[in-house]
């Protein structure tokens, strides 16, 4: 006899109807849902926590300011409204997409080209979101989603921070360890350095199909984490030691040697994917006789 699971109770929301299941975490559920007044299709993330106190109202009020002052950029996904159910849980309906890029990497990771123009536009966004005095603070492959048009969006500003309401209390509970910088294990006021050390490492990620440290399947203490920092992060095979080395500055261990979520665009914009040289190469290079040049093949550097 099959165990009977609990029934799912599918909350009430004014506007919205066929409501479905897409994702439960710890955080929150997010459905699929119909808006009814226009026939579009939304996502809806309801958190599990009810707004029992004030604090839990801040921190509400934060993350919709936030997402709010965010959702026009192009790739940030796009709020739509924010409200409480009628048992106090608060939700925000947005942009419905078509996945992350957590999935994307279940399945193999991305080509360099692919994650430069990933990394370019989701830190145009970062750089946008800075000058407004927001911080996301959770950069990592889940929260970046896939438009139904194929372009990187960052979301869940969640967790973010205002900066004229930062609360240094929640500093160590919101961030995703294998994506996190060292200055997250130590109680502060966060900075813009951590989100661009969280994209970097995403990025690497990207091109890697794994954290630039942590195994995915480790939880280490404090103490372990920090070692970890002490040691250096590896090349990866068929991607230029230029694209590398630039993740690696943006994930330096000293914040004030990252550079910023702007000049980091930059730098991606700027970057040519030289293709490190295969075994093919390297036996015609060795064929090449005295005095003589080698024609470079088509395809020997990938175009920036």
């Amino acid at each position: 006899m099959s165990e009977r699971r609990p029934q799912v109770v599918v909350p009430t929301i004014p506007g919205l109807s066929n409501l479905s299941v897409l994702a439960r975490g710890g955080y929150a559920t997010i459905y699929r849902a119909i808006q009814d007044s226009i026939g579009r299709e939304v996502a809806v993330k309801v958190e599990n926590r009810t707004l029992e106190g004030e604090r839990d109202q801040r921190r509400f009020l934060r993350e919709a300011r936030a997402a709010g002052q965010m959702s026009a950029h192009p790739y940030v996904v796009d709020l739509h409204d924010v409200g409480v159910t009628a048992d106090q849980h608060p939700y925000m309906i947005m942009e419905l997409c078509d996945g992350s890029y957590a999935e994307r990497l279940r399945a193999a990771p991305l080509t360099p080209s692919e994650t430069r123009d990933v990394g370019t536009k989701i830190a145009d966004a970062l750089a946008v979101a800075h000058d407004s005095g927001v911080l996301h603070r959770d950069i990592k492959p889940a929260n970046l989603l896939i438009s139904r048009f194929g372009e990187p969006l960052l979301a869940d500003f969640g967790l973010a921070v205002l900066a004229e309401t930062r609360e240094t209390s929640i500093t160590l509970e919101v961030h995703t360890p294998a994506y996190s910088p060292p200055e997250t294990l130590r109680y502060g006021s966060p900075t813009s350095a951590v989100d661009v050390y969280g994209l970097s490492a995403t990025l690497y990620a990207m091109l890697s199909g794994r954290p630039p440290r942590l195994q995915p399947d480790r939880s280490p203490s404090v103490l372990a984490l920090l070692e970890l920092f002490e040691e250096p992060i590896p090349e990866v095979p068929g991607v230029s030691a230029s694209f590398i080395d630039l993740l690696r500055l943006g994930m330096a261990n000293d914040p004030l040697a990252r550079p910023s979520a702007g000049r980091l665009r930059d730098l991606l914009a700027e970057l040519v994917l030289e293709r490190p040289p295969g075994p093919e190469a390297v036996r015609a290079s060795a064929r090449v006789p005295t005095g003589g040049y080698a024609q470079p093949s088509a395809g020997a550097t990938e175009a920036g």
